[in-house]
């Protein structure tokens, strides 16, 4: 095993992650061929295995002007990806024989009951929600993925919703819709997807653009709107950013009644998935505070505000009463 890892160091000066990637190409290359053992494996050999990597590399459409660390990762990122596509075709028929088992069996207590989800279509509420992605170049591709997989948790929460919004996705034309092309189960989501500017989708006037810094509350929904919430993940570095662009575009904006109903002391800053997910229990409920706490995380300690209806006051004491003197 050391000599292996020396004749690695000998012959480049890549990174350990690396040396890691190729050795488990070699070893993948020996799994084909005689059961040789490790030591016995030449310089040679794991040279010969980086050439026939990299000659494979430059077969593929986006490796021009790429490194060999990049071509690497590549690589390994598509096989990583024809794996998982595997294993999930696989689950699904394991669950369907599964299931097909069972029914044969007579044991129908052990399936699992499917919900029937409505589609936007089905629902009797009109009400629009709108999720500005018109933010990718404030953004890192690591935070590009993590809002696309908030899209995700929003569509979830919109699909188990009695009566789901009507939800559209605007601005979507960057690298952030590449990337959500690009999971298969993303394929046949319920969502109205737009490349078009939230302008261009909707009426200025209707548009009311959410976000903390408003100093309109947020009371209640009104289905003549579209509540716009900004598909942005900036770790705070873009603080007051929605709030600017809906006064210098003439939208309205208000914030959600978080000061009205809790007491925080932590930072109120919220994620898109939960913004949302607040929105979707109040149409459910017709319950701010409801929904606030049952969303919000338990970390941020929120508690509820009493209302001054809900204080007692305390009892007034009643005079003593006056004892007469008697002459003696």
């Amino acid at each position: 095993m050391m000599s292996k890892l020396s004749n690695i160091q000998i012959m480049s000066e890549d990174t350990a992650e690396d040396i890691v990637e190729i050795m488990d190409e070699s070893a993948e290359r020996q799994d084909d061929e005689d059961d040789e053992p490790a030591s016995k494996r030449s310089k040679d050999d794991i040279e010969g295995a980086v050439q026939i990597e990299g000659s494979q590399d430059e077969e593929l459409p986006d490796a021009e002007g790429m490194s060999k660390k990049q071509l690497r990762r590549l690589k390994y990122k598509k096989k990583w990806e024809e794996k998982k596509l595997e294993k999930r075709a696989a689950e699904r028929i394991r669950k369907k024989e599964k299931r097909a088992a069972l029914k044969e069996a007579g044991d129908l207590s052990k399936l699992r009951k499917r919900k029937d989800f409505r589609t936007m279509a089905q629902s009797n509420s009109k009400q629009r929600i709108a999720l500005d992605m018109s933010f990718d170049d404030l953004m890192i591709e690591k935070d590009q993925k993590r809002t696309v997989q908030q899209i995700g948790w929003c569509y979830t929460a919109n699909r188990h919703s009695p009566n789901p919004f009507q939800f559209h996705v605007v601005g979507f034309d960057g690298l952030s819709r590449k990337i959500y092309n690009g999971n298969e189960h993303n394929l046949n989501q319920d969502i109205f997807l737009h490349h078009e500017k939230l302008e261009t989708v909707f009426k200025p006037e209707e548009i009311i653009y959410l976000t903390s810094e408003s100093e309109n509350t947020l009371s209640e929904l009104d289905d003549t709107k579209v509540y716009v919430i900004g598909g942005i993940v900036d770790h705070n570095s873009q603080k007051g950013l929605c709030h600017r662009i809906a006064k210098e575009k003439g939208f309205g904006h208000a914030r959600l009644p978080l000061d009205e109903h809790l007491l925080m002391k932590s930072r109120r800053v919220l994620t898109i998935n939960q913004v949302y997910e607040i929105l979707v229990h109040w149409s459910v409920h017709k319950d701010w505070k409801a929904a606030l706490l049952s969303i919000i995380p338990e970390r941020k300690n929120a508690q509820l505000k009493k209302d001054k209806s809900e204080t007692v006051d305390p009892p007034k004491e009643e005079p003593a009463a006056v004892v007469p003197k008697t002459e003696s």
